[in-house]
């Protein structure tokens, strides 16, 4: 019984609400039209795949990314860039500032844990009060990445891809200090 009980609060505190907010974020960014159903129905069916490898190891967050940005490519085919894997890691960026935040308050016998977890749900909804602009810097973004010397830029493409992929590389740094983490007080 404890068992389903927890399955049941996964689902409703974890799958859902982050599936949910990986989908609008990419629907509004990159201001998906036709087969939104079909996005959010692979992005659980991959998060479920990634959860059996084990969570809470840096495989699992780096195959998500992975396995969206492949979602993104099947559905969209030429509307998919290179550039929307570090989409998807900005919403791991923020998922994963937002539960650092929530968890540093947890206290040692988890008694606020549930309401924390709430809250860290809670504030996934943020970001969606700029949506408008989501596209906007998405477009920007592509602009500056993709590389033409006869246009006068404020920043380099290769400038932007670089930073891109130091911001990448220190997301995943710090997501894999956060499993050690986490295993650590599981434990």
């Amino acid at each position: 019984m404890e068992l389903i009980e927890s399955i049941i609060k996964s689902i409703l505190l974890g799958l859902i609400p982050e599936t949910l907010f990986f989908t609008f974020f990419l629907i509004y960014t990159k201001n998906i039209k036709e087969k939104k159903l079909k996005l959010f129905i692979l992005i659980i069916i991959s998060y479920i795949l990634c959860m059996f490898i084990q969570r809470y190891k840096i495989i699992y967050y780096v195959l998500l990314i992975i396995l969206i940005y492949i979602i993104l490519k099947i559905l969209y085919k030429e509307k998919t860039q290179i550039i929307d894997v570090f989409v998807i890691a900005t919403m791991y960026l923020y998922l994963t500032i937002t539960s650092i935040i929530c968890f540093s308050f947890v206290k040692e016998d988890f008694s606020n844990y549930y309401i924390l977890a709430i809250i860290n749900r809670l504030l996934l909804l943020i970001p969606f009060i700029f949506k408008n602009k989501f596209k906007l810097i998405y477009k920007k973004y592509c602009s500056l990445w993709n590389r033409n010397d006869n246009i006068d830029r404020p920043i380099k493409s290769i400038t932007l891809r670089n930073i891109s992929l130091i911001l990448l590389s220190l997301l995943i740094f710090i997501v894999n200090i956060l499993c050690f983490y986490i295993n650590e007080i599981i434990q």
